[in-house]
């Protein structure tokens, strides 16, 4: 199996010019924990994690940009990558997230969450049944 055939590719981005409020109010309705940020060309800028804005939720302004507290050294993966590879750089490196990007652009993000999908679901009772 491949990333692409595990990531989540519709995808809530932020740009760099919207703020620590916006990430959090995002994360807080969508129930996710990790926010790529994009430039203005689509092209992945950065990541916002929750635990980066916990850390920084009291620190901060709300109004702060995000491309002043994103993380801008994010390893990446592409849709072809296998996902041992990603989920080995995810757990060697404890990253809970790897944005996916193919021929510069940002396509898919795959998660913790995936990993325990496919771990969970060929298994588990399907709901209702």
């Amino acid at each position: 199996m491949l990333v692409a055939d595990l990531m989540t590719s519709q995808l809530r981005c932020l740009r760099e010019t919207d703020s620590l409020a916006d990430a959090v109010a995002a994360m807080q309705e969508l129930f996710i924990r990790h926010i790529p940020v994009v430039d203005e060309a689509g092209r992945l800028a950065g990541l916002v994690t929750q635990r980066d804005l916990l850390s920084l939720e009291h620190k901060k302004d709300p109004t702060t940009p995000l491309r002043d507290i994103m993380r801008s050294d994010v390893a990446t993966v592409s849709p072809d990558t296998p996902l041992r590879a990603a989920a080995e750089t995810m757990i060697y490196n404890k990253y809970g997230c790897l944005p996916v990007v193919e021929a510069g652009g940002l396509v898919g993000i795959i998660t913790e969450t995936d990993f325990l999908k496919l771990a969970i679901f060929p298994i588990a009772p399907k709901r209702g049944d």
